[in-house]
């Protein structure tokens, strides 16, 4: 027998309970508070009988009365959404919140319904099953709309979600509660979603990046030192009469009984783009500690659109090269764009250092405590001083045990949540050592490089 699948049931069975636990509460307080005061009035045919009767009579009624307004308002509009749902006239959309967020916020899921009606002073409240298996916890929106819409017939607003990582979630359902102003009944419905949306990256205010593009896309912007480049399209083009015949390429005029000459290397005092480069590579597997790198990509991804920011704020024309394929999706909004295809990259293994990067292009190229270091010094014995290198070392996504951490975790309370228990388990773990080993190696190879290199 599966204990966790009849767990996962009645989990979820528990979710469309039509009244909330604290009504039972207070049904049983009721109940206790009725038997006392009839037990007092033990004396009949007495006034102070007849007032206790009365008392209760009008506490009854007015009890009930309550109960009927809140029963009334909640199922009111659960039914009008039922008959919409039948209808096929509700629609949900959930996606990525536009709105930027600092390092210390949370994630924000822009939610909206329609059509719908809120209870009358009551509230709705939504849980979202995403990525098949996981349901969120009950939450309500901050709402987008003029609160002056008393009666609004639709539901637009954000929810700040703890999500763990910086990944891409797929949203397959969605279950709404309408809740009386009183919080006594909650009648839940489910409809069907078919949304993803990606947690982002965190703003976080970095050092400045001083960098000179090196790709010609248009002869706009000049730059300040002359670069070497490539002739025209081949390197070759037909032979003019003031061309020098010494250029003429015979190989050619044997094959095809063309004149060619070759184009040679020129000074180009013209470049447009900054070509960034952030590679992704895993030189080491995850072996028996996955659960670490996780929380590794999450800090080497908001490593990386931190840099990236940073040079988009200098108005310098960035092109991103991913080393992994990405959706399409924000193409109409670059930033965002860029946003989303460094959100939902993962460690991969098929595109090392040397096959992704172009010395000829690359301005900026980030790497991590996960790439061999031979492969950075091999870069740097290509590139020279014409590059800019951001170091992020995956050891600095876990902060420094004290004592005081360990003697709380053992006898004052159970860690906090999952990146406490990883942060507790790192400073023990052999894979500390390894990559605090190889990030040794990568900055002593740095040091002695002439790029601007910059450690994060």
């Amino acid at each position: 027998m599966n204990f966790d699948l009849i767990k996962n049931r009645i989990r979820y069975a528990s979710f469309f309970v039509p009244f909330r636990f604290h009504i039972v509460l207070l049904a049983i307080v009721l109940l206790v508070a009725y038997y006392w005061l009839k037990k007092t009035s033990v004396l009949p045919d007495t006034s102070y009988t007849a007032i206790i009767d009365l008392f209760i009579t009008v506490a009854i009624a007015f009890i009930a009365a309550i109960f009927a307004i809140s029963f009334i308002t909640a199922i009111l509009p659960w039914l009008f959404f039922l008959f919409n749902k039948k209808s096929g006239k509700i629609f949900i959309r959930v996606k990525t919140a536009a709105k930027q967020n600092t390092i210390t916020e949370k994630q924000k899921v822009s939610i909206d319904l329609n059509p719908i009606h809120r209870p009358i002073f009551g509230y709705i409240r939504l849980r979202l099953h995403y990525d098949d298996k996981n349901i969120s916890p009950k939450f309500s929106l901050i709402n987008n709309q003029s609160k002056t819409q008393l009666f609004s017939s639709s539901l637009n607003g954000v929810y700040n979600w703890p999500l763990p990582e910086i990944k891409e979630y797929k949203v397959s359902s969605a279950v709404i509660y309408f809740e009386d102003m009183f919080q006594f009944f909650s009648f839940a419905a489910t409809l069907p979603a078919q949304d993803n949306f990606f947690t982002q990256p965190g703003n976080n205010a970095g050092s400045e990046i001083k960098v000179q593009p090196k790709k010609t896309e248009d002869t706009n912007t000049r730059i300040e030192q002359i670069r070497k480049v490539q002739g025209e399209f081949l390197n070759y083009k037909n032979f003019e009469n003031n061309d020098d015949v010494r250029r003429i390429v015979w190989k050619i005029y044997a094959k095809n009984k063309e004149l060619v000459v070759r184009i040679p290397e020129t000074n180009d005092p013209y470049a447009s783009h900054v070509y960034f480069y952030a590679s992704y590579y895993n030189a080491m597997g995850t072996g028996i500690y996955s659960d670490f790198f996780p929380a590794f990509l999450n800090y080497y991804k908001t490593g990386v659109w931190n840099a990236y920011q940073q040079l988009n704020k200098q108005n310098v024309l960035i092109k991103y090269i991913p080393d992994q394929e990405s959706k399409t999706t924000f193409a109409d909004d670059p930033l965002q764009k860029i946003k989303y295809i460094i959100s939902t990259s993962e460690w991969q293994t098929q595109k090392n250092l040397q096959q992704y990067f172009k010395k000829e292009e690359a301005s900026v190229l980030c790497i991590s405590s996960l790439i061999n270091a031979e492969e950075v010094q091999q870069i740097l014995d290509r590139t020279g001083k014409d590059l800019v290198i951001i170091f992020v070392q995956l050891s600095n996504a876990f902060s420094k045990v004290e004592i005081k951490d360990w003697l709380q975790w053992m006898f004052i309370k159970p860690e906090a949540d999952g990146l406490d228990k990883l942060r507790l388990m790192w400073n023990i773990s052999p894979l500390k050592r390894k990559i605090t080993e190889n990030e040794n190696k990568i900055k002593a190879i740095l040091n002695k490089s002439e790029s601007e290199v910059l450690v994060v």
